[in-house]
């Protein structure tokens, strides 16, 4: 649906608002240098009309009398007024002009990139405490495409409004200067130039649709290079290039067609313009000869004023129209913003330090949607104590909710209804902070990041010394092939850790769970894609660890679950059975027998 005018006003105003609002006293700073660079310009320019009388063009009289007022002012500074002394003092207030632009010039890039970085960073900062729940409803690409391309675009903006500022007050200028020579055709030039812009008025609004247009090609252009470099495997197993390829041409030519009618508006309103320019300036021409009948001197001077000032209607115009463009993309990084932030996590102001666990989980009553008000029930009613010390497991088939009830013990979910308490303390608001950090969580699909095993660890806790990171990859079961490795620590992983096994990439992901010191463990399927032997290399690494801290265990496996203490039984969001393995083994119609039949150690 195309904004209306309101909604493009508003759009604007938020935009100069916020720009504003960054800059302070660097936006005062900027327009005073403007209006100093207009005003040496004009003075520049005024310094040519007794230079042109001195050299036989033009008459006194044609001028209002500013030779008369300049010869006094010469006269007062002891100067003599000669073509000497003028072209001289043209000479240094065009450095001084030259001077003044380099510095604006300057600051005018600060205010540019500090605009777009603030806004970057603040939305960066927005996303980080967003709940989870509303990450999850949120597209990658997305978030992607906001924090990069929106935000150039945005920065594109701000530095054409802050041209446009410049370039309005030098037209002003070039303006004020005419009047003194020539107040009707300065009033007929102005008209003109009024006239065209407001033919042009309906393209502005036509590239903010645009512009809107172009962001929505580049969305999918994002959204499908993410998808396809994440099924890429697939695709190539399944020989589905051609077909990719093909999609992937159709999208890339929707963002071709939007950057071509952006083309279109622009380059019509260049080519209107002009022509509108060279109507008026032959219609000027003939006022000026054939009714005004100015002198050769002021008809040169004004031509020149207006040569040099209608390149400014027109950098105005564009000026306006890119930054119309680029208001879609100014839009969508501030309601993403406002929308991340509305759905805040609670601040936690001080140190966030770890908890030690005491007497246990308790969850009472829980229950869970994805989508609110939906009435579909991710988990419903759910009663679960998870001791303080022991193991537990929480089993199921795909879709029971498994993976949900682990997030609502990190405190990653808060449940719709019914309390999670920790040690008898309700898991909400800034304990929140306090509990995750004392949580080891190691996931199914193993995220490490491109760079050394070591910075691997130290994202877990970045203060730990080399010795600490050797014992918690000696805890995990790693310790053997990474001091294996050239490099050992330093060894570099590669993109989310190709270059390492799937059990060393877990063995890893153990590792950096366990150097947080966590009082709970939780393995969310951890070993459910490995083979055999690194199951049991990362079996034996968890059983270790029984009885020096709380572990939970979601997995499919027989050998995973053999040794918990209690086990939990889930389907279709709700706990069906629990017991230890040996009772519920032995119940011929139990949920969890016809679950694990077949299975082996």
């Amino acid at each position: 649906m195309k904004p209306t005018e309101d909604e493009r006003q508003r759009i604007l105003l938020i935009f100069v608002r916020s720009l504003l609002k960054h800059a302070g006293l660097q936006a005062w700073i900027s327009l005073g240098l403007g209006v100093l660079l207009g005003l040496t310009q004009g003075v520049g320019l005024l310094m040519l009309i007794p230079f042109l009388g001195m050299i036989g063009i033009g008459a006194s009289g044609s001028t209002l009398g500013i030779e008369v007022y300049l010869t006094r002012a010469f006269s007062s500074l002891g100067l003599p007024l000669s073509p000497l002394t003028i072209l001289s003092l043209y000479v240094l207030i065009v450095t001084a002009h030259s001077t003044v632009s380099r510095y604006r010039d300057i600051l005018t890039t600060k205010i540019q990139y500090g605009f777009s970085q603030a806004l970057r960073n603040r939305l960066y900062q927005a996303l980080c405490r967003v709940e989870w729940i509303s990450f999850l409803h949120t597209k990658s690409s997305e978030v992607t495409q906001v924090l990069t391309s929106d935000l150039d675009r945005v920065s594109f903006a701000t530095h054409q409004s802050l041209q446009l500022v410049g370039t309005t007050i030098i037209a002003a200028v070039h303006i004020a200067v005419s009047f003194t020579i020539s107040v009707s055709m300065t009033l007929i030039a102005l008209a003109c130039g009024a006239g065209v812009l407001m033919i042009l008025r309906p393209l502005n609004r036509r590239a903010i649709d645009v512009g809107k247009a172009f962001r929505g090609a580049m969305s999918d252009l994002y959204s499908t290079v993410s998808e396809r470099l994440g099924g890429m495997k697939v695709a190539k197993s399944l020989s589905l290039d051609e077909g990719r390829e093909e999609v992937f041409q159709n999208i890339t030519n929707g963002v071709t067609d939007r950057m071509v009618q952006f083309t279109r508006v622009n380059s019509a309103t260049r080519m209107y313009y002009e022509i509108g320019a060279a109507t008026a300036l032959a219609g000027f021409f003939y006022i000026a000869l054939e009714i005004i009948g100015l002198s050769s001197g002021s008809l040169i001077l004004i031509v020149f004023l207006f040569a040099r000032l209608l390149p400014s209607f027109s950098m105005i115009q564009q000026s306006v129209q890119r930054i119309s463009n680029a208001l879609p993309s100014f839009n969508a990084v501030a309601e993403m913003q406002k929308r991340f932030e509305a759905n805040e996590e609670p601040a936690f102001v001080g140190s966030a330090s770890p908890l030690e666990l005491r007497t246990g989980i308790i969850l009472s009553r829980v229950s869970f949607s994805y989508v609110r008000g939906s009435g579909i029930w991710a988990l419903r009613e759910v009663d679960l104590t998870i001791q303080a010390g022991v193991m537990t497991a929480v089993v199921g088939p795909s879709g029971a909710g498994k993976s949900t009830l682990a997030d609502l013990v990190m405190g990653l979910l808060s449940p719709d209804e019914g309390i999670v308490s920790i040690d008898g303390q309700t898991l909400k608001g800034t304990f929140l902070h306090r509990w995750r950090r004392s949580v080891g969580y190691v996931p199914q699909d193993t995220f490490l990041f491109h760079e050394s095993i070591g910075s691997n660890l130290l994202w877990a806790r970045g203060d730990a010394t080399e010795a600490e990171l050797w014992e918690a990859l000696r805890m995990a079961a790693a310790e053997e092939f990474v001091s294996l490795m050239p490099d050992g620590l330093k060894t570099i992983v590669g993109d989310r850790g190709i270059r390492l096994s799937g059990g060393e990439r877990q063995r890893i992901a153990l590792a950096r769970a366990l150097l947080r010191r966590p009082t709970l463990l939780l393995l969310d399927e951890a070993t459910s894609s490995l083979d055999k032997e690194s199951e049991r290399q990362i079996q034996e690494a968890i059983n270790d660890l029984r009885g020096k801290l709380t572990i939970v265990v979601i997995a499919h496996r027989t050998s995973t679950i053999l040794k918990a203490d209690e086990i939990f039984v889930l389907e279709k969001g709700r706990i069906v059975e629990k017991g230890s393995w040996k009772e519920l083994s032995v119940r011929p119609d139990g949920r969890f027998r016809s679950l694990t039949w077949g299975w082996t150690v």
